[in-house]
């Protein structure tokens, strides 16, 4: 999501980018609040800049995103080099902060949620892309316990249809052909009588698309429609992220997800039953304030159970505002025993990628080739259904293609084939 609002604010400033920050005429730092490091970086990053002002006082600083939001006026209190802040819902306003800001000699800020059109500035699209994600929402009707998303992003808007389709052809027809829909909890977006998996099918059905996938998923939201579309509609990859978070009873209600683990379980079912190779991914947080030794012990059983892909694991982080942050002043956990149990955590974690990455050695599996390897320019990458990387000898030629490459290795975090003869 963030990604996509930076080539939203490059496309709302119609500028060309420079390497060198003492090149340019703005300077944005665009901003995730998700975790108290993202936005220390961010704000560290920040101060980075503000001695470009003394040889360039006309140089305009911005910071945008979650933690804009989060921390408002706060910012330019603290941060007298700082020009403008600027939400995440307030891109279609930046073109006139700037130009109050050259015109008036001032400073602005804009946090509101009160932006009519939403959606109205397209991401800057970059030739030669061969995928591209797609805003389907913006913001989190959830309540989770931890998550700053609804504050920082805003209750959820879901977008039009009929532009979800439109952006995307435009897309097609610049050469993309993997299109990912995202949104905070993307299989929750609606529009009058169409769900989720009718937009997939809509979507799905667009001339030029070869992949369709999306992100990121929230389990009480997998509805047969959905299961449905996923299983009919070739253009959908076999994959899903699928954020559990837990696999204790006890710190999911904590949480305030709204499931069980049985529930996530039999939604897994529900998947596998439809699509049997599908991959799944997940998030999962650690030291979630009164998560005990066995609830962790209930955690580690669940990834043995569905052995999952791949998961972003990390160890609880309070957010401002939230009742895990009120949860963690009275019942939190050592930062010792939180950083040892995300160490088994991912130790297990590393043992079953690795065994899903060798148990495709042999097959033959369709990779659309997304360019170079940065690691190796001798080598092609790309991604299979399953999100697998793989990295394969090949020509410049192929890039944008989707070609068959058979599992010669399978590795840690990807695989490696060949081109069958």
């Amino acid at each position: 999501m963030n990604e996509y609002d930076s080539d939203r604010i490059h496309n709302a400033l119609d500028v060309e980018l420079t390497g060198n920050p003492k090149d340019a005429d703005y300077i944005i730092v665009n901003t995730c609040a998700i975790r108290e490091k993202a936005d220390q970086k961010a704000l560290s990053s920040l101060g980075r800049y503000k001695h470009l002002k003394s040889n360039n006082p006309e140089l305009i600083i911005g910071i945008a995103g979650c933690v804009a939001q989060l921390y408002g006026k706060k910012l330019l209190k603290q941060m007298p080099y700082l020009d403008f802040v600027l939400g995440p819902r307030a891109i279609p306003n930046l073109p006139q902060i700037i130009s109050e800001i050259e015109t008036k000699n001032t400073r602005k800020i804009d946090i509101s949620f009160d932006i009519e059109e939403v959606f109205e500035v397209n991401p800057f699209h970059e030739e030669g892309r061969v995928s591209a994600f797609v805003s389907i929402q913006q913001g989190c009707n959830k309540r989770c316990a931890y998550c700053i998303v609804p504050t920082v992003r805003g209750n959820e808007v879901n977008r039009p249809m009929e532009d979800i389709v439109k952006e995307t052809v435009y897309l097609l027809s610049k050469g993309v052909r993997e299109i990912t829909l995202i949104g905070q909890t993307v299989n929750s977006w609606k529009q009058d009588k169409y769900k989720f998996g009718d937009l997939l099918r809509t979507v799905g059905e667009l001339e030029g698309l070869e992949r369709l996938r999306f992100t990121t998923s929230y389990p009480r939201d997998i509805t047969k429609r959905m299961v449905d579309a996923m299983k009919e509609v070739r253009e959908v990859c076999s994959h899903i992220h699928l954020p559990v978070q837990s696999g204790s009873d006890d710190v999911l209600k904590l949480m305030n997800r709204t499931y069980s683990r049985q529930w996530y379980l039999d939604s897994v079912n529900r998947l596998r039953d439809a699509i049997p190779d599908i991959a799944i991914s997940t998030d999962m947080i650690i030291g979630f304030p009164g998560e005990t030794d066995s609830d962790f012990e209930q955690t580690l059983s669940l990834l043995d159970e569905v052995e999952f892909e791949s998961s972003f694991s990390f160890k609880y982080s309070p957010r401002p505002g939230t009742v895990g942050e009120k949860l963690a002043k009275t019942d939190s956990i050592d930062d010792k025993i939180s950083g040892e149990r995300l160490s088994i955590f991912q130790e297990k974690q590393k043992y079953y990628t690795l065994k899903k990455n060798l148990e495709r050695i042999g097959k033959i599996e369709e990779v659309l080739v997304e360019g170079f390897s940065k690691h190796d320019n001798n080598y092609l990458f790309g991604r299979t259904t399953h999100n697998r990387i793989m990295n394969f000898e090949g020509g410049g030629n192929l890039v944008g293609k989707t070609v068959n490459v058979r599992v010669e290795e399978g590795l840690p975090n990807s695989l490696r084939g060949v081109i069958p003869n």
